[in-house]
């Protein structure tokens, strides 16, 4: 529904009528049989999904109605059937975790029959990523680590879905850091960081990609080039704004 404001200003302008585009459905599969749902008594070996949620959160802020987000163990049987039903509803799917090199990659395990591509890129974190359809939809597959999967989603989805949306662009800027920074060789760095109110940023925790709270902290992601080991406090930096 219209806000009253915008309905006065088309009728200030003579028109009774607005485009309209139909959101983007989106579904969320978390993958694992160590999560729980947030809120759970954790059982030992159990994680809470910090994935689904925010995922979910990130495509809803990006235009997306979202129509399934379920979480599965490593059962390829369990997951296929989920991944069934949001094919069945979604315009595009997002994973979370399966697509690594271990044994149980269940992603991996159920998707390559479909012509999936996996692989790794020069990136950190979100080094393992993947590709397919099924049932004809397009599935984007990001790695199980919460850091990892959020700014996977941020790099590569985000964009498309704001533009589908008709949103704004991601805001980019330029920045100075306020304290040196060590990256890693030949990967390009994602870095999550804090600005201040005098045009300065400084990083908010390491690389790991397990570390959510320090996600939660961020405002801005700094995006150091792959060639580049250290910048010294001083540098300009190009950073998102989150």
């Amino acid at each position: 529904m219209l806000a009253p404001r915008h309905v006065a200003a088309l009728a200030a302008a003579g028109r009774d009528r607005v485009e309209v585009t139909r959101r983007i459905r989106l579904a969320v599969i978390s993958t694992g049989a160590e999560l729980a749902p947030p809120g759970a008594t954790l059982a030992p070996g159990q994680i809470f999904d910090a994935n689904g949620p925010a995922l979910a959160a990130a495509a809803r802020a990006a235009g997306c109605e979202v129509v399934l987000q379920e979480r599965t163990s490593d059962e390829p049987d369990d997951f296929a059937s989920v991944l069934a039903q949001a094919a069945a509803s979604a315009d595009i799917i997002v994973t979370a975790g399966g697509i690594s090199q271990g044994a149980f990659e269940v992603v991996r395990e159920v998707l390559e029959p479909h012509g999936a591509w996996v692989g790794s890129l020069a990136l950190q974190p979100g080094g393992p990523q993947a590709t397919a359809r099924f049932a004809g939809v397009p599935v984007l597959c990001f790695p199980g680590n919460p850091v990892s999967a959020q700014l996977s989603f941020e790099l590569f989805l985000a964009p498309v879905l704001r533009a589908l949306a008709g949103l704004p662009a991601r805001t980019t800027e330029s920045r100075r850091l306020t304290v040196d920074l060590d990256s890693v060789a030949d990967r390009v760095q994602l870095v999550r960081a804090r600005a201040d109110d005098r045009g300065g940023i400084a990083p908010v925790a390491g690389p790991g990609s397990h570390l959510v709270v320090a996600m939660a902290h961020a405002d801005r992601v700094i995006v150091v080039p792959a060639e580049t080991t250290h910048l010294p406090a001083g540098s300009e930096v190009t950073a998102w704004v989150l």
